[in-house]
Formats: C-alpha cells, structure tokens, sequence
C-alpha cells in the first residue's frame, strides 16, 4: 500500500485537480487532453518514480484512488510487463521492464527512463495503458543489472545501447522520449551526446551535464553531497578513485560530461531546474549547451524552466527558511512535457515550438506583498541582457559602488578544524547538516573568520540575474588554502538570507586540470563563482557579502597543505589575508539586469458568486513599471477570450462584462503585455455560478425521510 503522506506530497507538486466521483471513490485528473499521458513528478532522491496520469495514480503496478482516509485498489492493470536482460557492447546485462498496451498495438514511440533507485513499483505501467509502450530499466551495477556501479561513468554507452535494443522491438516505431530527474536526468544528457538515433525528445529535471564541476566545484570536493548519496547507494568504493582524478583530464572525465561535444546532441529538450538546486547552474549549462552549441536537432530547440526550488522540495512555495508566494509552485511543467510528446513523437503540430525558450522565477522580499519580485519572467534568450556592476569592497564593512580607497587588508586566521558551518544553499539535503536553500547567516557572519561587507540601505528595487562572480585580490602564508564568498539579502529585521555562494581552491586558480600552490605573502587575483540566480532586492533591504576560507561540511575543509584531496596527515592554521585598496579592489560582479520589465500581473475584482445569464463586471488593472502601456487578455474560462484588447495607460482601471450560460465554477485568467510584448503572468479569479437547489420545504424533508434513497438518486439524476 502506498505511502498516503507521499502521495499527497506528489500531488501538491503536480498541481492537478481531483475530482472524487461518488462512492467509487474514482479519482480523474483533469487539466489533461483525453488519451494524453503527462508524466511530470519527478522523484528526484528515492528508490522509484511516480508517475500522474490522466486517469490513476499507479505505484508498484498497481491502480489506487485516494479519499480523505483511504487508499484502495480500483481494477486489474490494463497492460502487459515483460522483464528483458539487454545486452550492452561489452556483454553485460541489464534488467529491463516494458510495460505494453494490453491486447498488443501497432508499433508507437516509446517513453524511456534509466534509474540507478530501482526499476521495480516504477508506475511505468500507467502510460502502457495510454498506448504507450513504456521501459524502465537498472541502470548497470544497479539491483537487478548486472555489472559493477561506475556511477554514470557507462551511461554515454549504456543508455544508447538500450535505445538501439529498444528501436528493434517490433511495438517500436524507432522514436524513444526519455524522463527523468537528478539521477534519472543526468543519464539522459549523456545518453544524448552519443548521437543516438531514435532518441527523440528528452524532458530533464533537475540534472547536470557535467559531473566534473559537480563533485568539485572550483576545484574543491563537495564533501556531503558525494559522500552521503554514494553511502545511500552502497557505492562508496568508488571514493578513492575519485579523489585520485581530482585534477581534470580529458582520459578520465571525458565520458561524464558533455562540454567537449555538444554539436553531437541532436534533440529537442525541456531542461526543468531550480535556484537552489544542487545542480543548478549544470543544468544551465545544459540547456545552454543545446540550445546555442547542439547539432541541427537540438539548436534553438529547448526549453528552460527555472523556479526558486531546492532539490528535494521542486516545484514546491516552501525553500529553507522562506516561503514564496503561491506563484511560485509548479503549476504548468506538465504541459510541457505533454507537448514535447504530442510535436516529436506523434508528429501532431502544436504550440511548443511558439512558447517561449526560457521561463524563470525572479526571487524577491517574500515578505512584502508589494515589493517588486516574486513572478515568472517569459523570454527566449539565457541570459538576459544586463550591464556588469562593480561592488567594491571598502573599509569599516562596506559595499559600495564606488571606487575604493588607501585601505589596508583584513586578515583573519582559517583553522581546518574549526571551519565555517554551512547553513542552506544549493545543497542536495534539505536538513542537517547543511540544509538546503535559503537560510538566515546572520550567526555564522559573526565569526571572527569571517569578513562581511554590506551596502547602504537601497532607495530602489535592484535586480541581479544571471551569473555571479567575485573577484578578489588575496594572499597566505601557507601553499594552499580556499577562499569562499556568499551572496545575501539583508532583510529590514536584519537577516541575511542566502541568496548564492561559491569557493575557490587556490591551487585549482588557474585551471582545474593542474596544480599551482602559492608562494607566501604574495598577492593573488582570483574569480569565484558563485552560479547564477535571479533577484531583487526590494526597497529598504541591503546588499550583502561574505568572505571566509570554509564552509563545511558542503564543501571539504582545505588543510592549508600540498597534499591531494583526503591524503594530509596534518594540517595549517593558515593566516589568509583580503586587499581592498585601489590597487587590489576587490568586489562582487553583479549582473543587473538591463532589459524590458514586463507588466504586473493584472489584479481582477468582481463577484465571485452569481447566476446563469446575468451580465457581471469585473474591474481589471495592471501597471507597468517603465510606465509603458499595457495591453489585456482576458479568458473567462468557458471557451471564450477577448484577444488582446487595448492599450491602456499604465494603471488604468478597464471594466469589462461577461455573462455565462451554465452552471460552473469558472476562473477567469488575466494577463498583460507591453508595447514590447513582454508578457505578465495570469493571475485568478473564480465565479461560482451554482445550480439550482432542491426546494427544502416540510413536505420535501419529509418525503427524504421515509425515502432517504430518494435523495441519493435526485442528487445523482440532477448532478448536484
């Protein structure tokens, strides 16, 4: 029996309405085109996937529907399984499930995912019953497969080679959709730089390209992450191995990462991150590298959504501390995946290709219902278009603009043993000991090993989106050490929310593919990279940064020493020291956005009750920040819409009417544009127009009383 709590989990994240139909308990998913399979929840760290479809919730190949105390089993399952042992290049056999309609079908494009958490109770099944010949398999070394877990390092091969075995199936047509997210992700990017060629489509979540850049970014080891999920999987045995290629080469690293052939990806993709995900900027990277560097199949044909989620709560309002308006939920993704399905697989033209490239959540004040933030933004291009603003690191704790002055150095002591405890950020854990996503610094900024700078309290909303770096002028007296810098917003009531962070280790400054200790004393330019983002600081809040030399256990205290990763026998309390005159101005590179602000989403008043055939006005407004004209389009939610109507004056209050000619609770959805065409997002409005109501005289209750079943059989007569 499945887990409720879970259940519940994954259908808050699907975003789905559910309508429970009488005592069958029957649960039917709407927002669906009828036959259409969507598979959107993604089951990012665990032991199988759960998939929605339009019709049941499937978990172990089994049917179920949920009522307020209840799960139960509804029908037999309407497909076939058949397990298969595929044979890869090298002899070695993997496990596979197919998962048919039942009573067979003529050859059709398949739906694929590679799972190392265990192909069994998957849910593949549900799309089988959608005419979907759908395939999970383990992935090598994984339960069931045999071979040895090389974590990833087969799946350039693996993934193919299942591809191929797949195309030669007489229920195949030769096209194969993958699915997948995290693990189940990062398999499809390096699946698809081998240029297979029944690989169709991919929908990735929350995955990375690169696992180089993953396990050690900026040169230095992601302590946690690696080791805790590597202990979850019983592979720990392949530590020593990476700890013994920590340097870069083409000989080992080459097979998990795509940045050396992206012109040999051929096909579209929906690339589906978050801000403080742990792979964020790998998945970036992706997208960036399909959509700009990719083969004729794949260039100018992705997609990207990224929201202000962590790894283990996607698509979710609550991230660490903070919880994010209600927009911030993922209510839309599925569609996504609908329509990839519906232009590559079944060849039916739809509106894919005309959505915009690039959809992302600009983080703000969650706090302030009115500050400026907190919405999705709809281009086409990443990045954006932004001018690189300079903050300068000054004396007495500051962060200006301005240029710095005759400072002297800060210098504080970094102990190893005694490092900088990580509190949130883009971590894959959500809880101790590094947590994940948004925290408050504030105690950790206390620290004596710690050098914050913070700007004055801002006038305006100050928007950064795209790539973070700082830049830093720095010196020790020992060979190596690291330098960390975090990136936070100073909110009214003094906390410091982590916004970004990144590290350096100093003998990876010059490229990760060899080593360059430091001579003492001597002053070194450096650049950290903190990732992207996209936020605004509202109004009255700060900007702020933090330099120290740790953050652990995130990343792997650096002993101050030569030797390689885990190898020290000892350690040095190194004296690390940060220069901020003009001659060294160290700063933090902003990227503030410097392009078209789209229109606030509109606000609607009006009635949220009425009757059927009575005209009803509803008052709508949206304002432009530039101040530029807005236009309007209304959907009423009963097939009907007004096209774009306008332009209207930047605030300026329009009054339409509406009148609807059957019972429902309909939404009427609102958006605006601007003369440039930048897009808002729809905001909601609900009228319930109800049916009419059994008359409750005397006589009535009377006549249900001595015939109760009479009440139950009006009800279902009427549909009330």
């Amino acid at each position: 029996m499945i887990d409720e709590f879970f259940l519940d989990i994954y259908l808050n994240f699907a975003q789905y309405k559910i309508i429970i139909k009488g005592s069958e308990n029957f649960m039917k998913i709407s927002k669906l085109k009828i036959g259409m399979v969507v598979i959107i929840n993604l089951l990012f760290i665990g032991s199988s996937i759960l998939s929605v479809g339009s019709a049941h919730i499937v978990k172990n190949d089994n049917l179920f529907s949920k009522n307020s105390n209840v799960i139960s089993y509804l029908e037999k399952p309407l497909f076939i399984k058949e397990t298969h042992m595929v044979e890869m290049r090298d002899g070695i056999h993997l496990a596979t499930d197919v998962y048919l309609p039942d009573g067979g079908s003529p050859p059709h494009g398949a739906i694929l995912v590679r799972t190392p958490y265990n192909k069994n109770g998957s849910g593949m099944g549900e799309w089988a019953n959608k005419g979907w010949p759908s395939i999970v398999q383990d992935t090598r070394g994984r339960f069931q497969s045999e071979g040895i877990d090389t974590i990833f390092r087969d799946a350039h091969t693996d993934g193919p080679d299942t591809l191929d075995w797949i195309s030669s199936q007489n229920w195949s047509n030769g096209k194969v959709a993958t699915i997948g997210g995290s693990a189940t992700g990062i398999v499809q990017y390096l699946m698809a730089g081998a240029n297979p060629d029944s690989l169709t489509c991919q929908y990735i979540g929350a995955a990375t390209p690169n696992l180089y850049t993953t396990i050690y970014p900026g040169g230095q080891f992601r302590k946690n992450m690696i080791e805790t999920w590597l202990q979850n999987q019983g592979s720990t045995y392949v530590l020593p191995e990476l700890w013994a290629h920590e340097n870069y080469s083409l000989q080992y690293w080459t097979n998990v990462s795509l940045d050396d052939n992206w012109q040999d990806v051929n096909v579209p993709a929906v690339h589906l991150g978050g801000w403080y995900d742990c792979f964020c900027q790998g998945l970036l990277d992706g997208f960036m590298g399909y959509q700009y560097e990719g083969g004729t199949g794949a260039a100018g044909k992705s997609k990207l959504i990224v929201g202000p989620w962590t790894h283990t709560f996607f698509g979710e309002r609550l991230q660490g501390q903070l919880l994010y308006p209600e927009n911030a939920k993922d209510t839309f993704s599925a569609e996504y995946w609908d329509e990839i399905l519906e232009q590559y697989i079944l060849e039916e033209s739809n509106d894919f290709e005309n959505r915009p490239n690039v959809v992302y959540y600009v983080m703000g004040d969650v706090v302030n219902s009115n500050a400026f933030g907190n919405f999705w933004r709809y281009t086409d291009d990443w990045p954006p278009a932004y001018i690189e603003d300079e903050w300068y690191f000054h004396e007495n704790k500051v962060l200006s603009l301005d240029d710095p002055g005759s400072y002297s150095p800060l210098t504080y002591n970094y102990d190893p043993t005694n490092p900088v405890p990580t509190k949130g950020g883009t971590n894959l854990y959500p809880l101790a000991p590094t947590w994940a996503g948004p925290y408050d610094q504030t105690a950790i900024e206390n620290r004596a090993d710690v050098l914050v700078f913070t700007s004055d309290v801002l006038t305006e909303p100050y928007e950064a989106t795209g790539r973070i770096k700082a830049r830093l002028f720095v010196s020790s007296d020992c060979p190596d050490t690291d330098f960390t810098v975090k990136l936070t917003d100073v909110y009214p009531d003094g906390r410091s929310m982590l916004i970004c962070d990144g590290i350096l280790r100093m003998r990876n400054r010059n490229g990760v593919d060899h080593w360059e200790f430091m001579e003492p004393g001597e002053i070194y330019e450096i650049e950290v990279d903190l990732w992207s983002t996209s936020y605004i600081w509202n109004t009255g809040h700060k900007i702020r940064i933090a330099v120290s030399s740790s953050n652990y256990p995130r990343f792997l205290a650096n002993p101050n020493t030569e030797d390689g990763i885990n190898q020290n026998t000892d350690f040095n309390i190194a004296e690390n020291t940060l220069y901020l005159d003009s001659s060294h101005p160290s700063c933090i590179i902003l990227p503030r956005y410097n392009a078209n602000y789209a229109p606030i989403k509109p606000t609607i008043s009006g009635p949220t009750k009425g009757v059927p055939g009575i005209n009803y006005s509803f008052i709508f407004k949206s304002t432009d920040p530039e101040g530029e004209d807005v236009y309007l389009y209304i959907d009423w939610g009963d097939g009907t819409n007004t096209g774009w109507i306008g332009p209207y004056s930047s605030g300026e209050e329009e009054i339409l009417e509406h009148t609807w000619s059957t019972t429902k609770i309909y939404t009427i959805k609102a958006k605006a544009k601007d003369v440039n065409d930048d897009e808002s997002e729809f905001s909601n409005h609900n009228i319930n127009i109800p049916r009419a109501r059994i008359d409750r005289s005397p006589i009535i209750l009377r006549l249900f009383e001595r015939f109760p079943n009479l009440y139950l059989m009006l009800r279902y007569l009427l549909k009330l």
